[in-house]
């Protein structure tokens, strides 16, 4: 991820580039993703960003907070659990203006998922290294509703009990009756983050099928996750939205990949997308090392966000459910919840304004678009 950008990333910047969204030093990794449906915005008091994508917002600092405000966001949707978001550095200033929420996905398709406010005045934070959670959900409240409108920021797990015991479960036995050993002391010593457990999981589980090997099981394994997060992005009442994980690259890179495929934005684009993170991720490169590498013990991989990787993804998908139209809804993400994210969002103009129609050939993207312009007004840029 450090020096220059990704051999894809150049070879293919005069395919599209994403709509500018400002530079937020200490929200890294952040672009938009779609832009409202020209259906959608016959409504001239709807601003055209729908979706942005970033990695997570908990280091967001004062100096920023009215940059981000003034994107709009009414809703965050974040692909980490409950105590990966209160383990996790930062001051989580967006705590005073969101109102936390744990979702927990339907156990079948087609039913409803529940979701569940955190009243941040009661977590124990003994439980947790990061005590700086300094917003009671009683003060969410009432900012919120001075704003005039209730800001939410929903929680999804993605790494749930169900995804750990189905990964190990095809460790062989031995290997099986270690990370069993290791879960027991765990238990024992009452570390409810699991930390040695962790990381033989990492370590024997992880690194022994590479971060290919972990984004098919990812589609496989969390299925109800990834539906509730489809479910939540086709919600009209939470647009527009910012969507993040740890570090805006795996669980939001392949989420990112269902909502543009959903929408019809070309295979070659969605990969450009997902290799942006590379250079998204530059200015906290040795962060993203230290969270990965160092405290996690994965392998170097784990911290590239090569295209070839989405590809793979992507086939895998494709070969084994027939096409990313059929693994939706076989998660209970609809035909007709599809059509209804198709037509509300696209992408931005800038995504296809560089494709030629006539010999394959690309031109230079456009430097300054109607939706560039739109934003920068709204970020006093």
């Amino acid at each position: 991820m450090e020096g220059q950008p990704s051999s894809y990333a150049k070879s293919h910047h005069s395919s599209w580039s994403p709509l500018h969204a400002p530079k937020i030093g200490s929200l890294p990794n952040l672009r938009l993703l779609c832009r409202y449906s020209e259906l959608v915005e016959e409504n001239v008091n709807v601003p055209k960003a729908a979706i942005y994508r970033s990695s997570k917002p908990d280091r967001l600092n004062q100096e920023d907070l009215v940059t981000f405000r003034n994107l709009g966001i009414k809703c965050i949707i974040d692909f980490r659990s409950k105590e990966e978001y209160f383990n996790s550095d930062g001051q989580r200033l967006l705590d005073g203006e969101y109102i936390l929420h744990k979702v927990t996905p339907a156990k079948k398709a087609g039913q409803t998922l529940t979701v569940e406010r955190i009243d941040t005045a009661k977590v124990n934070h003994s439980s947790y290294k990061a005590k700086d959670v300094q917003v009671s959900t009683s003060k969410a409240d009432s900012e919120c509703l001075d704003a005039g409108v209730e800001k939410k920021h929903f929680l999804i797990n993605f790494f749930t009990p169900s995804y750990i015991f189905r990964s190990v479960s095809r460790l062989p036995c031995y290997l099986y009756c270690v990370g069993l050993f290791h879960f027991l002391c765990d238990f024992i010593r009452r570390d409810t983050s699991f930390k040695r457990f962790g990381r033989f999981f990492t370590r024997t589980v992880i690194n022994r099928i590479g971060i290919k090997g972990q984004y098919a099981d990812i589609a496989d394994f969390c299925q109800p996750a990834i539906c509730s997060a489809l479910k939540l992005i086709s919600d009209p009442h939470n647009s527009p939205m910012l969507l993040n994980c740890a570090h805006g690259k795996d669980r939001t890179g392949i989420v990112s990949a269902l909502v543009l495929t959903c929408i019809g934005v070309p295979r070659e684009d969605i990969l450009y997308d997902y290799s942006l993170s590379e250079e998204g991720l530059r200015p906290i490169v040795h962060l993203v090392r230290q969270d990965i590498v160092e405290k996690y013990q994965l392998k170097e991989e784990f911290i590239s966000a090569d295209a070839d990787t989405m590809r793979n993804l992507l086939d895998h998908i494709e070969r084994k459910y027939g096409s990313i139209s059929n693994y939706m809804e076989a998660i209970g993400f609809s035909r007709e919840e599809q059509m209804s994210l198709k037509t509300r969002f696209t992408p931005p103009e800038s995504l296809t304004a560089g494709r030629s129609t006539k010999s394959g050939q690309v031109t230079e993207s456009l430097t300054s678009t109607g939706e560039e312009n739109v934003l920068r007004s709204r970020v006093g840029k």
